[in-house]
């Protein structure tokens, strides 16, 4: 296959592929319907070349399935021990990735270089969940500053947004009939 998502699966016609969304937008190319293997490859380089300007890869949002051994099961949250090494101890801490005005941010829960109960350590990671899934509702709108003071107060009670810990099932999405397609 070449750049152009070019295969020759034959020898009557070339197939073009352009995947989006999981749906092929490609399509067969037939040497005899097109004039001529020339001109069917260059009619298949220029619909890439047009599917490529309408759908940039830019566009393309990627879910990254979260890291067995550093995620909590959410995206952009985990665990993570770190030793300070001008203290000598270890911090214990949730984190929260995001993208903040296009640049890498990280905001941690700290529980502390000495031992905590587990009432912190599950109110730790209920604020790191709330904190990203209101991240991912507001963005930069969010109010952060709320989150100073996230030991005192219980911020994901009052449910804003609503954040669902029990993780329902993918279910793989079923290939569209070329038939039906045609008809609509």
């Amino acid at each position: 296959m070449d750049p152009h998502g070019i295969s020759f699966p034959c020898d009557t016609g070339c197939q073009m592929r352009f995947i989006r969304n999981k749906v092929d937008l490609g399509g067969f190319y037939s040497y005899r319907q097109w004039g001529g293997v020339e001109k069917a490859i260059k009619a298949a380089i220029h619909r890439n070349e047009q599917l490529k300007a309408l759908y940039p890869t830019s566009m393309i949002k990627r879910v990254h399935k979260p890291k067995d051994d550093t995620s909590c099961g959410f995206n952009g949250v985990g665990f993570r021990e770190k030793l300070d090494k001008r203290r000598q101890e270890v911090e214990r801490f949730y984190w929260v990735s995001y993208r903040k005005n296009g640049k890498p941010a990280v905001k941690t829960f700290s529980l502390g270089y000495a031992d905590y109960s587990a009432e912190l350590q599950l109110h730790a990671y209920l604020t790191a969940i709330q904190f990203r899934a209101e991240w991912d509702l507001f963005g930069t709108d969010m109010y952060e500053d709320k989150y100073k003071d996230w030991k005192k107060c219980r911020l994901y009670r009052n449910g804003y947004p609503s954040v669902s810990f029990n993780r329902a099932r993918r279910r793989r999405r079923k290939k569209l009939d070329v038939k039906q397609s045609d008809s609509a």
